[in-house]
């Protein structure tokens, strides 16, 4: 039986906050065309994609006489999905499937498309794709949503329920061999220095903490626009104990949650509408074993359960932040038992190869079935 060929498309080719793209390409059946360079690809791995930013001049003359009647970018990628025989168009992003949308509707190939946060969340974005989303609602054989919240979003925009297919990301498998020193009194955040992620509230809820349990230290993995901001706000309000280490690898993430006793992330939705689907983070993190102090918002509440694998506050709530960090320094037994329960869940509901198989299996039933 011949191999499912998939156009997978991101908007860059390894962004290092996008692991979960990188995470779910790797389990993906078929044979893969990698598409990427924006919401409309112009590039692939292979270099057969024409790039419509450089097109070289018999194309541009072409397009002037009439002889090419379409805009390059589509003209380039019908003809590499109708050069290499694509069965499938798979996109990541909601605004990347608008983009496409019509040209699978054309080519008669069936459109795959998966949210991730902003897309459905933005209101900027919301905006300027009203219709498109619709159309796209429309044309997607199955759209992809990653929290129960995310599921109303879009059914709010227009979606039908039977295309919504709710899959929450699975964590990469090397973070369940972890075990995290719960005895340490390090506690870590990992995620993009932005206003959704609220680095801030999470260090003022860590200063609070730090009050009473002077040991503490905190290690922030990750880069922003907002990291200058809470480095200015350490030094301006004696915030000592924190550590800032920009991008970490795969590897050197695994090893700080080793070493540390919990995870901590203070998630929240952005002025502009900003919202998270369900943090890989997070799941990493229960994964190894850590247990989980955020926020009730948006995917969190699926995963994260209030006393009983990690704490949940109100969003902007650094005072109850801080009472969980405060409780699980104070309480190891309990940090390790909400640890244990992370890891349970995981392992039990959001393993890996249960991810990979459910999302190959809505490729092969919408290939096959339509």
């Amino acid at each position: 039986m011949e191999k499912i060929k998939i156009c997978f498309t991101s908007p860059s080719v390894d962004a290092y906050s996008e692991t979960f793209i990188q995470n779910l390409k790797e389990g993906l059946e078929g044979e893969l065309f990698h598409c990427y360079g924006g919401l409309f690809p112009n590039l692939t791995l292979n270099g057969r994609l024409q790039s419509f930013k450089t097109p070289p001049l018999k194309d541009i003359v072409l397009q002037r006489l009439g002889i090419i009647k379409r805009p390059l970018r589509e003209h380039y990628l019908i003809k590499y999905l109708k050069e290499n025989q694509i069965n499938l168009i798979f996109c990541n992003y909601g605004p990347a499937g608008a983009e496409l949308a019509p040209i699978a509707r054309e080519l008669n190939i069936p459109l795959v498309v998966h949210f991730h946060g902003y897309d459905a969340s933005v209101t900027s974005v919301l905006a300027k794709y009203k219709d498109a989303y619709l159309r796209l609602f429309e044309i997607a054989k199955r759209i992809i949503v990653v929290s129960k919240e995310m599921k109303l979003d879009l059914l709010g925009l227009g979606a039908p329920e039977f295309r919504l297919i709710k899959i929450t990301y699975a964590p990469h498998s090397r973070f369940l061999a972890l075990k995290p020193s719960l005895q340490s009194n390090q506690m870590i955040s990992i995620g993009r220095f932005v206003e959704k992620k609220a680095p801030y509230l999470t260090l003022l809820a860590f200063k609070r903490a730090k009050e009473k349990c002077p040991e503490l230290s905190l290690k922030m993995v990750g880069d922003g626009d907002l990291l200058p901001i809470c480095r200015d706000l350490c030094i301006a309000l004696n915030i000592n104990g924190v550590e800032f280490l920009g991008i970490q690898t795969p590897d050197q993430i695994a090893k700080l949650m080793e070493n540390s006793f919990c995870f901590v992330q203070h998630s929240k939705q952005a002025s502009n509408g900003d919202k998270e689907g369900t943090p890989v983070a997070i799941l990493e993190a229960m994964a190894a074993g850590l247990p989980i102090i955020s926020t009730r918002h948006a995917g969190i509440p699926d995963i994260v359960f209030n006393g009983k694998n990690g704490f949940l506050v109100n969003e902007g709530d650094i005072y109850e932040m801080a009472n969980g960090i405060i409780e699980l320094y104070l309480n190891r037994r309990k940090a390790e038992m909400f640890g244990r329960k992370g890891k349970e869940f995981i392992s039990t509901n959001l393993e890996q190869n249960g991810y990979f198989k459910k999302v190959n299996s809505i490729i092969k039933e919408v290939v096959n079935h339509g």
